[in-house]
């Protein structure tokens, strides 16, 4: 196995549908509603599980095999002593999904980081701004 983190602008072709967990967040809610994960009359500050612990309901969303998602944003902190399970952290990656060189509308979303894990991708390569990704396969390539 071999390390990829993307970096923001890198496109990912995915090589099999992946299912994730879609926080109902203020982030996600114009995909969620967009995609009818959640109703239109969703709270876009947030739709907790329990007030008091903060916990924030997610729904389980599916992208089909084929779909181009770009890295946005990577979001990863110090680790957290409070932070006991691994839902308990906020490290996670934004990610567009991308129709020709534009994003779709509300396509914007994040996820938490062992949810991207399991995404079976391929790197694309051919977009601009893209010579990272050329030379990491190059790399990869070559071992």
């Amino acid at each position: 196995m071999k390390l990829f983190i993307p970096a923001c602008g890198d496109r990912i072709t995915l090589i099999e549908s992946w299912t994730f967990d879609l926080y109902l967040e203020s982030r996600n809610m114009k995909f969620a509603k967009t995609y009818k994960l959640a109703k239109e009359s969703a709270d876009d500050w947030g739709v907790y599980e329990d007030n008091r612990n903060g916990v924030l309901k997610h729904v389980s969303a599916t992208l089909s095999t084929g779909t181009v998602l770009e890295c946005d944003r990577v979001y990863v902190r110090t680790f957290s002593k409070s932070a006991v399970k691994v839902g308990d952290d906020y490290d996670s990656i934004t990610w567009k999904i991308m129709k020709g060189e534009k994003p779709a509308k509300n396509s914007r979303f994040w996820c938490k980081l062992p949810d991207c894990y399991n995404i079976e991708f391929e790197l694309v390569a051919d977009s601009l701004y893209r010579d990272r990704v050329k030379v990491f396969k190059e790399i990869h390539e070559e071992s």
